[in-house]
């Protein structure tokens, strides 16, 4: 019987010029994601999305509304399986990434800009795709909101 490990993380879509940023795992090789990273003992589903964000892509953010949730289970090199839930969030950047990502040694990655088009063709995860569609829906609908009155 294998070791089940029970994952909690948080992760954030930053859309920018019509375009959402993610990330490109080993480049060149073709994996992509967005940036997300464990929910710490103590730490918001919130928080975490900030703290991982920033650690992985160097962008401070803050969140503009709350997408949803996955869950996928994956098996690990260790041997080990993973059953992971991940919180998703709609960031708005509050600046240009001024400071090298913090990412960790196995964060083999880089951020990549793309056109939403594109980027749905790009993730690797069905699930992610659905997150992204979701996105698109909740970040159009706000950017409607916010528009004043004539």
């Amino acid at each position: 019987m294998r070791d089940i490990v029970y994952k909690h993380s948080a992760g954030g879509l930053i859309f920018k010029d019509g375009q959402v940023l993610l990330i490109n795992w080993e480049p060149p090789r073709s994996t992509f994601d967005f940036p997300k990273g464990t929910i710490e003992p103590g730490e918001s589903a919130e928080a975490a999305c900030l703290r991982e964000v920033f650690e992985e892509t160097g962008y401070r953010t803050t969140i503009h509304a709350y997408i949803g949730q996955t869950h996928y289970e994956y098996d690990w090199e260790d041997g080990t399986h993973h059953d992971k839930i991940v919180d998703y969030y709609i960031l708005q950047p509050t600046h240009d990434p001024a400071v090298q990502p913090e990412r960790e040694p196995h964060e083999t990655f880089e951020n990549s800009w793309q056109p939403i088009d594109r980027a749905l063709e790009l993730l690797t995860k069905e699930i992610d795709k659905q997150i992204l569609r979701k996105a698109i829906i909740l970040h159009s609908h706000a950017k409607h909101e916010h528009v004043p009155a004539e």
